[in-house]
């Protein structure tokens, strides 16, 4: 499936616009100078300038053809079960992360996706647990990130 730069660049646009927006709703910390949504606003408003940048670009290259082409899709279905997959399971951790924990998820999650890509079962098996343990770590104890631990509190 391939997307026109018009409407990708449009929707990074308006996504920086939102993200820009929303910071400005992070309370600030009194005493500081540059509060908390100094960094979101930023990132938000740089976005913004590349989905633009991307717009223009798009419309300057526009050739007529169609904004949306799904005729590259036609016999790939693992491709669009890896696609299914990541994005059903970006909305599914939502609602199960609280109480699987980030671990345990992160491995249900990127485990079987990396069967879906063709991956070996044993590597898979170990990237997966690996990256996952050290994402949440990373996110834990350095960043100080209060991520989930769900029924594995031994980690927590």
């Amino acid at each position: 499936m391939t997307f026109d730069e018009r409407i990708l660049g449009l929707a990074l646009l308006l996504f920086g616009i939102l993200v820009a927006w929303h910071s400005q709703a992070i309370p600030s910390v009194p005493g500081a100078t540059f509060g908390p949504s100094l960094m979101p606003t930023i990132v938000g408003l740089l976005m913004a300038g590349c989905g633009l940048s991307i717009f223009i670009g798009g419309v300057r290259a526009a050739d007529g053809g169609p904004l949306v082409d799904v005729s590259v899709w036609r016999g790939q279905r693992r491709g669009l079960a890896c696609a299914v997959w990541a994005i059903s399971g970006v909305l599914v951790g939502i609602l199960f992360m609280p109480i699987l924990g980030f671990p345990l998820f992160g491995v249900l999650y990127a485990l079987p996706l990396m069967l879906l890509m063709r991956a070996r079962p044993l590597p898979a098996a170990i990237i997966s647990l690996v990256v996952v343990l050290v994402a949440y770590f990373a996110f834990k104890r350095l960043l100080y990130v209060p991520l989930p631990s769900g029924p594995l509190t031994l980690l927590g």
